[in-house]
């Protein structure tokens, strides 16, 4: 199914008929140019990628930088790389000559099925700066002459001679013109075209919406639960014992059909409440809060719920009675016991505190200049604290702590916010991380993403600003909350690795594509949004945890943490919650299955009065992390990987990694001999030297060793050896920001480790097959 995806992308890509003359007369501006020798370079060899649909808006000659340029006195210093810059209606594209690809560093070991390594996509830019003529230095490093194109289109008068791109994932790309062929103003060409696309003002405008490839699913094998239907939070009810809540369905609730329909009412399709609670009564309370996110229920352990809740409405912020009330129908299901109520309003930024935060640490991280690169060196950790943005990462992961603990003791703990969609979901999805093994698997942390961010519906168009309208203050509501709830996610990684199966390329793969509107998953604030898009303009809906869409075998096996042991008692975890296909729902709950040895001869609807569902979630499996900052660290992979200055050469985490990864691979090799018995070919083993020895022609003594194996004697091959070796020393010579930075020492032997751990590690680890505890 892999190989069938990947050969479907690549027939959906186009390509440019030959010749110059044809190749880019869409292009305004494509028909002046002066086709030197050069520039019939840049038209015929540099081809951007396409896929189907998309269209080229402007493409000109330029000159890319480094994102710290060295200043000399040179008019284009060695750094520079000379291609063709593009804009279509998905990203931006910088193709080099293919001359000078060839003294390029080699790509990136990450390849995307979708974008080459010099694109972004429009949804990914933040910020256009215009720089005008007035010097190579002013071009380069910014100056009096720099001017920011905003969402108005305004475009600067007189000839643009660079343009700087900030992108929302910390990249920084520098362009210039003045070294263009022509008289052609080909800078003013690229940021018109960049301010009619970056800046939609409609969502229907975004690529997705036109890109309507078929999309076949590879999720069936998978256990991501998608919350989008009742059965799939009856599960969860079952899962954790809950039997005093109950979901409400629009598709089963007409009242709420019609009341939906309704602007009152921003109500997600599914969700649970007090079973103590009728709808129509839950509805009426909801009108008095923000968004009408009255208490939802999202989570139980033991005894004890997760609840999420909205503030009241201003107009009814003086009269708290019905605010009491909802709190006492959360007491109700848990046996009327006093409940934990943390105001997050109170104890944690805004989004606007967020937002600011992240633009000051953004800065740091993406310096202009080598002279401002050493101005924030000098004084980095001063910088760092006053961007407040680890000081947030320490809030949320105290508060989730302070969550879980609530939960641990027994004591259902309801979290408030202004619209109990923004850091609820942060609190309320770490708090999940810390307490259940489950949510710290791959499968199930998609799941709770589904579950708390999708399904539960926080605002991701309007956060990460995929639009922008040019009549009103969108931007102000713009707020990398997700980023700063996967930086949460990342320090717990970095105190707990073996209990984490996703890794930091995991993560920071996931925070890229939150920008990819090809993907529907992070592209809409409400589901009505997604449905509305899917049945009035044919949007092709594509979940973004179908990894096999955007990266080959290869690279996903990067996503599995090879530190991660799962436990003997989580095998069976995911399937403990499964319903069967035709079961018959009951009111809160779903049909209960038959002990397993009945469960292929018939289904039984079980009377929720007669049988209490048990939790299956492990109590000594929780979390206790260190929250303060002097325990936190910067998520190097994430936000440090465009600046190659920064980079650790063959050290730092990656090395480690691969390693570890080695050794898995040869223990993979070792397994597959026992079950095989077949001992010709064992892996290559490091051990004591023993029997037969000779030379190699590279000088190495390369020994073999007589043993005996099951009472059957067998020779073992060897690796080639010396004296000393050090085994790290045969492995790939990779950097601190592999498989993000550029790979120099790519070598056949990494392609070996990967391959032959592959089909373990993407199963979640080795040690399952081992038996290892």
């Amino acid at each position: 199914m892999a190989h069938m995806s990947e050969h479907r992308k690549r027939n959906t890509f186009t390509s440019y008929v030959s010749t110059p003359q044809s190749s880019y007369m869409t292009a305004p501006g494509a028909d002046e140019w002066c086709f030197t020798s050069d520039m019939r370079d840049v038209l015929i060899l540099s081809k951007p990628r396409l896929l189907a649909k998309e269209l080229i808006a402007a493409s000109a000659p330029a000159y890319m930088y480094p994102s710290i340029t060295p200043i000399d006195d040179a008019d284009t210093p060695k750094e520079a790389i000379f291609g063709l810059l593009s804009v279509t209606n998905f990203k931006l594209s910088f193709v080099p000559l293919p001359r000078q690809s060839l003294t390029l560093p080699q790509e990136s070991y990450q390849e995307h099925l979708y974008l080459q390594r010099n694109d972004v996509t429009l949804n990914n830019i933040d910020y256009v700066y215009q720089i005008g003529e007035g010097g190579r230095t002013i071009a380069l490093t910014g100056g009096s002459k720099r001017k920011k194109l905003d969402n108005q289109q305004k475009v600067m008068s007189g000839r643009i001679a660079a343009l700087h791109i900030v992108c929302k994932n910390f990249r920084f790309l520098k362009f210039s013109f003045q070294q263009s062929y022509g008289d052609k103003d080909y800078g003013k060409l690229i940021a018109s075209a960049l301010a009619r696309f970056v800046y939609a003002s409609r969502h229907d405008l975004s690529f997705g919406f036109c890109y309507r490839e078929p999309y076949y699913s590879t999720l069936e094998k998978s256990s991501v639960t998608m919350y989008r239907s009742k059965n799939d939070w009856a599960r969860e009810l079952i899962r954790c014992g809950a039997t005093e809540w109950q979901v409400v369905s629009a598709e089963n609730v007409p009242q709420l059909q019609n009341k939906l329909q309704s602007t009152k009412y921003t109500l997600p399709p599914h969700f649970v409440i007090p079973k103590c609670c009728s709808v129509e009564r839950f509805l009426d309370l909801s009108r008095a809060f923000c968004d009408s996110r009255a208490a939802f229920w999202v989570y139980g352990y033991g005894n004890a719920s997760l609840v999420r809740l909205a503030e009241l409405k201003a107009a009814v912020q003086q009269d708290t009675k019905l605010e009491n009330v909802t709190l006492e129908l959360v007491r109700k299901c848990d046996e009327r016991k006093l409940i934990n109520l943390l105001q997050l309003t109170e104890c944690l930024p805004s989004i606007q505190d967020v937002q600011r935060a992240y633009l000051k640490f953004r800065r740091l991280c993406t310096p202009e200049s080598p002279q401002q690169f050493l101005l924030q060196e000098s004084k980095f950790l001063t910088l760092l604290e006053k961007s407040s943005w680890l000081f947030y990462v320490s809030l949320c992961l105290r508060y989730a702590c302070e969550a879980a603990e609530s939960l641990r003791a027994g004591k259902t703990c309801v979290l408030q916010e202004t619209n109990g969609r923004d850091l609820c979901c942060v609190i309320s999805s770490l708090t999940q991380i810390i307490l259940d093994p489950l949510f710290r698997t791959i499968d199930g942390f998609q799941s709770l993403v589904q579950k708390e961010w999708i399904a539960l519906e926080h605002p991701f168009k309007t956060r990460l600003g995929h639009v922008r309208a040019s009549t009103d203050s969108a931007e102000e509501d713009e707020s990398p909350v997700f980023l700063l709830y996967l930086d949460c996610v990342w320090q717990l990684l970095q105190q707990y690795p073996d209990e984490f199966e996703y890794s930091e390329t995991y993560l920071t793969s996931l925070w890229d594509s939150c920008f990819l509107p090809i993907f529907d998953t992070f592209q809409f604030d409400t589901e009505a949004e997604r449905e509305r898009a899917v049945t009035q303009m044919d949007l092709v809906q594509r979940p973004v945890w179908d990894w096999s869409e955007q990266f080959s075998e290869k690279d996903k096996v990067f996503f599995t943490n090879p530190f991660y042991q799962r436990r003997p008692q989580e095998h069976n975890v995911r399937r403990s919650i499964a319903i069967p296909a035709g079961a018959v729902m009951l009111p809160g709950l779903a049909q209960i299955t038959q002990p397993k040895q009945q469960q292929t001869q018939q289904r039984y609807t079980i009377n929720p009065q007669l049988f209490v569902p048990q939790s299956t979630i492990p109590k000594d499996r929780y979390l206790s992390p260190q929250h303060k900052m002097a325990h936190l660290a910067i998520w190097e992979q994430c936000y440090y990987r465009w600046m190659p200055i920064l980079e650790i050469k063959h050290g730092g985490y990656p090395p480690v990694d691969l390693y570890h990864r080695f050794l898995l691979s040869n223990i993979a090799k070792l397994q597959r001999s026992i079950e095989l018995q077949e001992f010709e070919d064992l892996p290559d083993i490091y051990y004591e030297i023993t029997g037969d020895e000779r030379t190699t022609d590279a000088g190495c003594t390369k020994r073999n060793s007589i043993e005996m194996i099951d009472g059957v004697e067998r020779r073992r091959k060897s690796l080639p050896t010396t004296n000393g070796i050090n085994p790290g020393s045969i492995l790939p010579e990779i950097s601190s920001f592999f498989p993000f930075s550029i790979n120099v020492g790519q070598s056949q032997q990494l392609f070996d480790i990967l391959n032959d751990s592959k089909e373990y590690l993407l199963e979640g680890s080795i040690m399952d097959k081992l038996s290892i505890t």
